[in-house]
């Protein structure tokens, strides 16, 4: 049978993943790499990265230019390997080889904000000639040794620090803020300027240093192999797709009353099925109630964990280990019917307008001094570090809860009135701060640009925005706004009206 381009991609794209897999597992073993053994300080660099931030309260604008230092280290084909928060937002990436004092430009190649990877590489032929690519190891044992190599505190010189292993399990990755994957804890430091820097144990990398927790004295997280390998996966065709997630929450089923209610035999276990995001890998295929007994013939025990490897992790972990595009089997029960459903995984919906934005600029529109931005991350954190706290509760039921029952094209996407620009124009209107805007001139606003759209086609007197609480609702005189549009925006030093 013939395919389509777009199927005949998809099918070249799984085959070169699959010889990815297997070059991992070559990796891995160690084939064709230098000789654990060797000072792994030799392959470790500097990192300083010269960073523009986003200004999500201006977005029109930028803030000021900052830097930070991180460490990364040198892997096979010429690469550096790092985390992303390192190299986030650069404007100008320069690393510090060993031996040598001269800054070198680098650029990134591949970027995982989800996992908090990145590969970057020198700009100038030859910089990394004469250094060993660090092989890579296995997850280290609870209670083993490793040690922690980079540059923290801005250091020049390499710094190793020793730990031992003293927890592996799943932690948020507070880089994007929403992701959460497989992480080890140590007792080895891990301070600023150490991010990025090699985890090593018998001479082999065995994680990538990339958080710790304030609230914890001498702990340290860092990213063990499972990530590291799947990211270099991922981006081996030259894309990083990221994860996929099938977007079922699930509750126990450790109620043995809760069992028998569901059908449920002697001695099955699984987790039942509390809620399926719009749009997600899971929507129209799982049902709210299904129990989920088993993830591609692995059993789910009733407290939702699988076995592994000698231990137990959150059945959802297995997904983590898959790839937009592929096929997960789940065994379940619905309504006393046992079924075995084979469910395509994609990409959250909701996972870029929940993540933490970085490389990106913020995107606006600016109309007779009211500035209009999609509801996100960013937006929320024009209110503080302790936004979830103090922001606005109608933002924080639209962010949290009422996105939640949205799907589409940009599912979740609400357009939000930030903030005036004050002018005779707008002074007198009714003004309410921080709302969520549900129609203008009766056009229903799923986006910024339907946003736009209803303000630039209507030609009735009057602009109506309306808000999607308590039916408040403010009007413009859309005549004497379209004469005053321009003299605000070069008031206000705004160059572009819009971002879309």
């Amino acid at each position: 049978m013939l395919r389509g381009p777009a199927v005949a991609r998809d099918i070249i794209r799984a085959l070169m993943r699959r010889l990815l897999m297997l070059g991992s597992l070559i990796l891995l073993s160690g084939a064709s790499l230098p000789a654990a053994g060797r000072d792994p300080a030799r392959s470790v660099v500097r990192i300083v990265n010269h960073y523009q931030r986003a200004d999500w309260a201006t977005p029109w604008g930028s803030a000021r230019p900052g830097e930070s230092s991180g460490s990364g280290f040198v892997i096979e084909g010429g690469r550096v390997m790092t985390n992303a928060h390192v190299v986030s937002d650069s404007r100008l990436l320069l690393l510090y080889v060993a031996g040598d004092p001269r800054p070198h430009e680098a650029q990134v190649m591949q970027v995982g904000h989800d996992c908090d990877l990145a590969l970057i590489r020198p700009l100038e032929p030859d910089v990394l000639k004469g250094v060993p690519a660090l092989p890579f190891g296995g997850l280290p044992g609870l209670g083993s040794s490793v040690d922690t190599l980079g540059f923290p505190a801005g250091g020049v010189r390499v710094s190793s620090t020793r730990g031992v292993v003293s927890r592996i399990e799943g932690q948020l990755y507070v880089h994007s803020g929403v992701d959460s994957h497989l992480a080890v804890q140590t007792d080895a430091a891990i301070n600023p300027g150490s991010s990025g820097g090699p985890v090593v144990q018998s001479g082999r990398v065995v994680g990538v240093a990339f958080q710790n927790n304030p609230s914890l004295e001498n702990v340290g997280f860092f990213i063990p192999m499972e990530v590291i390998s799947r990211f270099l996966q991922d981006a081996g065709d030259g894309r990083y797709d990221g994860y996929p997630d099938l977007g079922a929450e699930t509750g126990n089923m450790e109620n043995p009353s809760a069992r028998a209610l569901a059908g449920m035999r002697e001695g099955e276990s699984g987790a039942r099925v509390t809620r399926i995001d719009p749009g997600a890998s899971a929507d129209g295929i799982l049902e709210k109630g299904d129990v989920i007994l088993a993830v591609n013939g692995r059993p789910v025990a009733n407290d939702g964990s699988v076995e592994d490897d000698g231990d137990r992790i959150p059945f959802g972990y297995l997904i983590d280990r898959l790839f937009i595009g592929d096929t997960v089997t789940l065994d379940l029960l619905r309504r006393g019917e046992r079924k075995r459903l084979p469910v395509p995984l994609r990409e959250h919906p909701l996972s870029r307008s929940r993540r933490h934005v970085y490389d990106e600029q913020p995107r606006y529109f600016v109309y007779a001094g009211l500035v209009f931005v999609p509801l996100s991350p960013g937006t929320m954190q024009t209110y503080g570090s302790d936004w979830a706290r103090v922001a606005p509760r109608t933002l924080l039921d639209e962010y949290f809860f009422r996105v939640l029952a949205r799907a589409g094209p940009r599912p979740g996407e609400r357009v939000v009135l930030l903030r005036r620009l004050d002018d005779a124009v707008n002074i007198e209107m009714a003004w309410f701060l921080d709302q969520v805007v549900e129609r203008v001139n009766g056009r229903a606003i799923d986006g910024l640009a339907s946003l736009i759209e209803a303000f630039e086609q209507n030609r009735e007197d009057h602009h109506v925005i309306e808000f999607a609480h308590a039916g408040r609702f403010t009007v413009l005189d859309r005549r004497r706004a379209d004469a005053a549009n321009g003299g605000i925006l070069q008031r206000y030093g705004i160059h572009k009206d819009r971002r879309p």
